[in-house]
């Protein structure tokens, strides 16, 4: 009886140090793994909590973020279309001359369909793919739109916002519905003062649920409207419930911060139901979870036109432009398969290099992407944690005359006098962080600090107690922030515009030393400003220019197609 006792714990314990081994170990998952990539829309560096911030809490994102990985150097593109295009591509724009302004509604514009993206790659290996929210990388035939570029679903809208209470996208002489799920009409699913975040989170815990029924491997992108402005008016900031808002954010004296911190709370709130979603459905302990923002915040600047009162305090810049405001994006990961949770990682990391390395981490291999700007970063993320990538184009737009581009800790910028430099040092300033105590038990606490505690305790991490990981994780916090020490002159009454002297000519800033590019250091290193202008040159040989400003098509009227956005160069099928 003894014999038989040892012998069958024995097969129990090689059972579980089987399956302990199978998550322990690095480099390639053992199993495809479930990838979701939550995609913010203008969400500012400062906006954060694991950034520094106290003004705006943020606890599920923070629990993601110091349970895995911190990408503290992770670069994106200027504006929303260019970033999505590099994501999905894994190419610079400029090779397919998508550098330039963002797609606007009406413009007989669309990522070329010669460039193959991320889910039709993901689709190869037997990945269920869908697409919840933003596309916004054209439409006016519907060769261009989500489902016949690799999703297999898309519920959300094509143009580059909606309203968060009906989905209307208005522009300032078109105003239509846009509101899709595939190619049907899906208005009705999101009015009748629906919020629009509420509603994307519940259409992704409706994949993920159906996913786990059918035991498909999944490819979730939840493309965020979120805190992206909603459109223009008086009520282009919109929160769920105005009263409770004000409430619980009344020390934030102004409005529109107010109503900007409501706007981020429901995606904190979402990233919390999107991991629950996955835990209850037992596929947590097989995924990888990336959150990201698509470039930095519009803050209050009317360039745009969209203004969100985020902020990228103290960095400098804001969306549009490729001062690290805008191009240096918030970005976490966490998966079972980080050897290293808990961690900073300040190795450059481009947007483009998401592609191939979640190809590699699903089971492909990197040489099926041919020529590609994205460098495979799963090892380095899962294993080695060394710098695998010295140079990262930021953007090269020749019709505005910006460009920018960094070779290990070394930057050269060139700007356009129309950008989006003079700093409001009320938002992408200093928004005054005034704000409650940091809540590290309330991270720990939240919905995904649970959940993602017990899988990492579970797969072989160390099970930290309360008191350990408080100091852990204050340790990430204090190594991800950009503080006034790091950058004294920003925090100083100097004139912005007084200190800038790239208009007219290159600029060179140590990004390491100097994050908030207030150091212009060309004169001190010729040698250095030369080479990486030779670098840019080089680009600007192999660069596609940008096809003529499209004007918008008064065909794409959506009162032709019964108030909705249409594919409106084909004719036109009745839904």
């Amino acid at each position: 009886m003894d014999f038989f006792i040892r012998c069958v714990t024995g097969i129990l314990l090689l059972i579980v140090n089987i399956q302990l081994t199978n998550y322990i170990c690095q480099g390639e998952p053992k199993k495809q793994p479930h990838i979701v990539l939550i995609v913010a829309d203008d969400l500012g560096w400062n906006d954060v909590g694991f950034h520094g911030s106290i003004q705006i809490p943020t606890p599920n994102i923070d629990a993601l973020a110091y349970n895995g990985m911190i990408l503290n150097r992770h670069y994106v593109q200027p504006t929303c279309t260019p970033s999505r295009a590099a994501l999905l591509t894994g190419k610079y724009p400029i090779r397919y001359g998508f550098q330039g302004t963002p797609i606007a509604a009406g413009q007989a514009l669309a990522l070329p369909t010669t460039e193959k993206i991320l889910p039709q790659y993901l689709r190869k290996l037997g990945y269920s793919t869908h697409l919840v929210g933003k596309w916004h990388l054209g439409y006016y035939q519907k060769r261009f739109t989500p489902t016949q570029r690799g999703f297999d679903s898309h519920f959300g809208y094509w143009n580059g916002y909606i309203g968060y209470r009906n989905s209307i996208h208005a522009t300032n002489t078109m105003s239509g519905i846009d509101a899709r799920r595939g190619f049907k009409r899906a208005g009705n699913e999101m009015d009748h003062d629906r919020y629009a975040t509420d509603v994307f989170t519940g259409e992704a815990r409706k994949i993920i649920e159906s996913s786990k029924r059918e035991n498909t491997k999944m490819f979730l992108m939840v493309s965020h409207l979120a805190v992206h402005s909603g459109n223009r008016g008086p009520n282009h900031l919109e929160v769920s419930n105005k009263t409770y808002n004000d409430e619980v954010f009344g020390y934030i004296k102004d409005e529109n911060r107010r109503l900007y911190a409501g706007m981020l709370t429901a995606l904190d709130n979402s990233v919390g139901k999107i991991i629950e979603s996955l835990d209850e459905n037992e596929m947590l302990k097989d995924s990888i979870v990336v959150f990201m923002s698509d470039n930095g915040a519009p803050t209050d600047d009317p360039l745009w036109g969209h203004e969100n009162f985020g902020s990228n305090w103290p960095l400098r810049g804001e969306k549009g432009s490729v001062l690290e405001g805008g191009v240096r994006g918030v970005a976490a990961i966490w998966s079972p398969w980080l050897k290293e949770k808990n961690n900073v990682s300040e190795n450059l990391f481009h947007i483009t290099d998401w592609l191939p390395t979640l190809y590699t981490a699903a089971g492909g291999d990197f040489e099926d992407l041919g020529d590609i700007d994205g460098v495979n970063q799963w090892k380095s993320l899962t294993d080695t944690s060394e710098q695998v990538r010295s140079k990262v184009l930021i953007n090269i737009d020749e019709t505005r005359g910006e460009e920018a581009i960094i070779f290990d800790q070394w930057k050269v910028v060139k700007s356009n006098r129309t950008s989006n430099l003079v700093i409001n040092l009320k938002y992408s300033g200093d928004p005054g962080n005034v704000g409650p105590e940091y809540d590290m038990s309330g991270v720990m606490g939240s919905s995904v600090g649970l959940h993602l505690s017990k899988i990492n305790c579970f797969t072989g991490d160390v099970c930290m107690n309360t008191s350990t990981a408080r100091d852990v994780f204050y340790v990430s916090r204090l190594r991800a922030k950009v503080d006034g020490q790091t950058c004294p002159e920003r925090v100083s009454n100097l004139d912005p515009d007084q200190q800038y002297e790239c208009f007219d000519g290159y600029c060179l800033f140590d990004t390491v030393q100097d994050p908030c590019e207030y150091r212009n250091v060309a004169k001190q290193n010729p040698q250095m400003l030369d080479q990486m202008i030779d670098m840019l040159k080089q680009f600007k040989g192999e660069m596609k220019m940008q096809a003529p400003k499209r004007i918008t098509d008064p065909d794409a009227n959506p009162s032709r197609f019964s108030g909705y956005w249409e594919p409106w160069l084909e004719p036109f099928v009745k839904n």
